[in-house]
């Protein structure tokens, strides 16, 4: 993965080496240690394996316990394929336990020389198909008791079996690890500690040979926890990938702009006239931000009925609304995707039934922007309150939204009264391990919403029409996202 673009580095000594990261410099290869005779042997060659003491966590995950971990506050935690193992030859799945060799020969000695600095050694991966899956979830773990069986180091293993919110980019197993380990009252120090993975959004030929990266979301993880990162080529190898030949893809939450309009044009207000019998169709893709609109700038001026398909269930029932309430001289606003001209025709022919006037509300977020928003709003409650098993102590939490306290631990979450609206709003917290200010961000207290399938944004994108006025629209807005200052921290962390 990508070296991360945290502002905090390792010092330059031993394994512990400076992140890659913008405006950093890399430091000059330190002198390499002899290797240690016991993993000089093939990696590949069959081992004992090593006793892990497995746990399942429901269906989302798997944690397994080598050699008797201890928690630790210094943390070194590694993706495990393309960074620590890879498969025997040049297919690209792995065939059995045993189709594995170390990714570089200096890996065995390397994880041995950290674990000696003290390091508690963590393996954070995503495994896909192991859900429900018995036989390859016990293929995993015997792989697993290979690799300890040669390294001989006590190791966590979290394993993610699930795209929920403990699947990277997502954070929720590392809130598992840092709630873990204050079981034993050893707060992780992320300034000290860091994260190693392949998954970089490095371009084709970050160096000579090389393709570009599968993914960035191991680069991803580290940022959102403000960890520092390395890929393996970095902190095995010493090979530094430029900035400028790495990316975090087409959308980035961090730089979503913030000084753009709620709508264009500006000429004309949003609503019309009190009193004014009018339809207002929406379009745009599903998680585009609709009905958060909808709820937030025009249903609380009472002026028009709303209509939705996920509450009505079918196009013919909001069909049959709109004009319904058309008959009784009322204002609809039709909260669909309604992508194509022949959808957004029908709610048309209903307006110049009535002699209303009808317009088209455009909300422009594309599908990148509408993914992140899918995970956010199904992936970010959980989140949060994974990190809440953490909360401190009330005397040290300070539940006054938008203020800022001191406290001890790394990430918590409180209960707080919104002021605006006078529910309550959950608030995360991030400090370091000393005591330190402290700024609580709150979030809207929305019922959580279930992750929609891709396949519900491919296929809004196979029938997506631009609307034009040219189908009867007496105007057309563009409706551009712009969350929520007071959620917007959370938002902009990475969720796919």
């Amino acid at each position: 993965m990508a070296e991360s673009s945290s502002s905090t580095s390792i010092p330059a000594k031993g394994p512990r080496r400076r992140s890659e990261s913008r405006n950093t410099t890399t430091a000059q290869p330190p002198a390499k240690k002899q290797m240690f005779s016991i993993f000089e042997k093939k990696s590949g060659k069959p081992s004992a394996p090593a006793e892990i003491v497995w746990t399942a966590n429901g269906t989302s995950f798997l944690v397994g316990e080598a050699f008797k971990p201890k928690a630790g506050s210094k943390v070194a935690a590694f993706d495990l394929d393309q960074t620590l193992i890879n498969v025997n030859g040049k297919h690209k799945w792995p065939k059995h336990a045993d189709d594995w060799v170390w990714w570089a020969p200096k890996v065995p000695a390397h994880l041995k020389e950290i674990a000696n600095e003290g390091y508690t050694i963590v393996v954070i991966t995503n495994q896909n198909g192991l859900d429900g899956n018995a036989k390859k979830q016990a293929e995993m773990r015997l792989k697993f008791e290979k690799i300890c069986g040669q390294l001989q180091l006590p190791m966590w293993i979290l394993i993610s079996m699930q795209k929920d919110h403990y699947r990277k980019p997502m954070t929720g197993l590392w809130h598992w690890l840092e709630t873990s380990f204050m079981k034993d009252d050893i707060q992780i120090d992320r300034s000290a500690s860091y994260y190693v993975g392949d998954a970089a959004g490095r371009h084709d030929g970050w160096k000579v040979g090389a393709v570009k990266d599968f993914n960035n979301t191991d680069r991803k993880f580290a940022v959102s926890l403000d960890l520092p990162f390395h890929t393996p080529d970095h902190f095995f190898l010493d090979q530094h990938c430029p900035d400028h030949k790495w990316d975090f893809g087409a959308f980035d939450p961090k730089c979503w702009p913030k000084n753009v309009p709620l709508f264009s044009p500006t000429s004309t207000p949003l609503l019309s006239s009190p009193g004014t019998c009018e339809v207002i169709v929406f379009c745009g893709y599903p998680a585009s931000g609709k009905s958060s609109f909808a709820k937030k700038h025009i249903l609380p001026t009472g002026q028009y009925e709303y209509v939705n398909q996920d509450t009505l269930k079918t196009r013919d029932k909001c069909l049959k609304a709109v004009e319904d309430n058309l008959k009784n001289t009322k204002a609809v606003v039709v909260d669909n995707t309604n992508p194509d001209v022949a959808t957004r025709a029908l709610y048309i022919a209903l307006a110049q039934k009535y002699k209303v006037p009808v317009r088209c509300f455009l909300f422009v977020a594309d599908k990148n922007l509408a993914t992140h928003n899918n995970y956010f709003r199904a992936f970010h409650r959980p989140l949060i309150e994974a990190a809440e098993s953490m909360k401190p102590s009330a005397s040290n939490t300070d539940t006054t939204a938008n203020t800022t306290t001191t406290a001890t631990t790394m990430t918590t979450a409180t209960t707080a009264p919104d002021a605006a609206s006078g529910s309550g709003a959950l608030s995360s917290v991030s400090t370091s391990t000393s005591k330190t200010a402290m700024t609580v961000t709150k979030y809207r207290d929305e019922p959580p919403r279930e992750r929609l399938s891709e396949m519900v944004f491919a296929s809004f994108a196979k029938k997506y029409q631009e609307p034009t006025l040219q189908e009867g629209f007496s105007e057309i807005k563009r409706i551009n996202f712009v969350p929520d200052e007071d959620i917007r921290a959370a938002w902009e962390r990475w969720y796919f």
